[in-house]
């Protein structure tokens, strides 16, 4: 069985591409439609402490964009966007009857945000936290990406009705779904991320629990979605050298229990027909994971795409090597510096040279 999956899907796996745009740029390249991405002043200057009056954009960007920007003479504007002719209206803003699909990075390293319109698969915004904050690599929760990602739409918390989401450190939805926990941590300052105090763990513009229709997917098939969705071509291979992906018992447990709210390769292979089935390394990994002292991760994987009429993309995965945790996951970086991989050579050089695993 493959995977056919509308360009809704997508949006959340382009975040991969936001990390590697973080890694080698030094200010933001990113456009989210024909505009550049307009960062809101007022938005900013709650979080920045920054002057009301002071208009933040990311770069390059086109000044000439905002020649009109409090006026509203255009008259091929859509009148559906605002009824109201003397609001400022962002230039980025939508019809208000647009539905949102939103892809999300969390409580993890490289927060990010990628927002699509859920009819058409157009993607509409998309930004990490570390612009905002100013913070290289920044993680933890969503709620300004969130707040900031409607703000600039003109949009509220009612027009998402998906989310995609990951964080190959741990389950997303179990541990929000238990809200009295969460605001115990919190108001203990336990498991608090953020520094900027625009929000938290409980914050609705984080949790998202009006939005109806949540789904996880496992770390490397969202690189894989990521990549094969942007492809100028319509069949091809990825290969994923992400080195520290998601856990053997994560993908296999959410497959035991029919879990319909992860999405992982487990679920993309058990019931192939094919000859050619996934190919594991090491190939008797179910076995070696019920009697290893940590957990099995993911480290290189391979991946089949093509797209269909180019409204839906079938990915499907044909070989995953695993790589052994060898430090306990509850130290230093979950002990990526220490795993065998190809991705774990990034973390290990880093470490020894600066200090830090993610200093690059």
């Amino acid at each position: 069985m493959t995977a056919a999956s509308s360009p809704l899907l997508i949006c959340f796996a382009m975040y991969c591409n936001l990390l590697f745009a973080n890694a080698f740029t030094s200010t933001s390249t990113l456009q989210t439609t024909k505009h550049h991405n307009l960062l809101s002043s007022r938005h900013l200057s709650r979080h920045l402490n920054k002057p009301y009056n002071v208009l933040l954009q990311s770069t390059p960007f086109d000044l000439d964009m905002y020649d009109n920007f409090n006026t509203n003479d255009n008259d091929d504007n859509d009148s559906s966007i605002s009824d109201n002719d003397d609001e400022e209206v962002p230039p980025l803003a939508v019809p208000q009857d647009t539905k949102l699909t939103i892809g999300l990075t969390k409580y993890s390293h490289d927060t990010t945000l990628c927002a699509a319109d859920s009819q058409t698969g157009q993607v509409l915004f998309a930004l990490s936290k570390e612009r905002i904050s100013r913070n290289k690599h920044d993680g933890g929760d969503t709620a300004s990406l969130v707040e900031l990602c409607l703000e600039t739409l003109d949009l509220d918390i009612d027009n998402i009705n998906k989310v995609v989401m990951n964080n190959h450190h741990h389950r997303i939805l179990p541990m929000e779904n238990n809200i009295e926990h969460m605001e115990w941590e919190e108001g203990l300052g336990i498991n608090y991320y953020n520094d900027n105090n625009d929000g938290g763990y409980t914050d609705e513009y984080n949790i998202l629990s009006s939005v109806p229709n949540k789904v996880e997917l496992s770390h490397h098939l969202a690189h894989a979605y990521s990549a094969a969705s942007q492809c100028t071509f319509n069949k091809g291979m990825v290969v994923v050298m992400d080195g520290m992906g998601e856990t053997w018992r994560t993908m296999q447990h959410a497959l035991l229990k029919n879990d319909d709210t992860y999405v992982s390769d487990l679920n993309l292979c058990g019931d192939n027909d094919d000859d050619d089935e996934i190919q594991f390394i090491p190939k008797d990994i179910e076995e070696r994971a019920k009697t290893s002292y940590f957990d099995w991760r993911e480290a290189e994987s391979v991946y089949t795409f093509d797209k269909v009429d180019g409204k839906h993309l079938n990915i499907k995965p044909i070989f995953k090597r695993f790589t052994e945790e060898n430090s306990p996951p509850t130290l230093y970086n979950h002990g990526f510096e220490n795993m065998d991989s190809l991705g774990a050579v990034y973390s290990r050089a880093s470490s020894h040279i600066f200090g830090d695993w993610n200093a690059w």
